[in-house]
């Protein structure tokens, strides 16, 4: 399976997993397994941590339990926009690429502003910018990196945000 591919089987397998309903301990249990055996690449578990080796580097994966809220990678880009009141369900690293998945009390117009102003205030060059089906869409480059949001609207209210960030093709 080449690079790309196994990128993509692991980010749907944690995807599927992420929105399952059930103990934490047998999504784990299943997720490493399904990883395992789809790609071959060993995979450590450290609380609520995952390190997937691969031939390639490594993919590390952080999920909140229970509503809770794991800490932002200390490598996170520091010129890319968060909310400040955000609770962060997830952090992934895939070989320079990451990923966030977060939601904020703040009403999904008021983030979209938010991004829109202190992204050009830092120098990104907005690339895109979409509605559709209730949500908005934004991409960003600067540089040779690209950031791209993904904005819902929360089912119990507030913005349900996704952002991934990396180098740009």
């Amino acid at each position: 399976m080449t690079h790309p591919a196994i990128r993509l089987s692991i980010a749907v397998a944690f995807a599927a997993l992420l929105v399952g309903p059930g103990c934490k301990k047998a999504q784990d249990a299943a997720m490493e397994s399904a990883i395992e055996r789809a790609t071959g690449a060993k995979v450590e578990k450290d609380g609520e941590s995952m390190t997937i080796k691969t031939e390639q580097g490594d993919i590390k994966v952080a999920t909140a339990e229970d509503g809770g809220s794991v800490a932002l990678p200390a490598d996170f880009p520091k010129d890319v926009f968060l909310p400040s009141d955000n609770k962060l369900a997830s952090a992934m690293d895939m070989g320079g690429m990451q990923m966030l998945n977060m939601t904020t009390p703040q009403e999904l117009a008021t983030v979209s502003a938010d991004i829109e102003k202190s992204m050009q205030g830092q120098g990104w060059k907005r690339e895109m910018a979409m509605q559709a089906g209730g949500g908005n869409t934004l991409m960003y480059s600067k540089d040779k990196r690209q950031v791209v949001y993904q904005m819902l609207k929360a089912d119990e209210g507030g913005t349900q945000l996704a952002i991934r960030t990396g180098e740009n093709g």
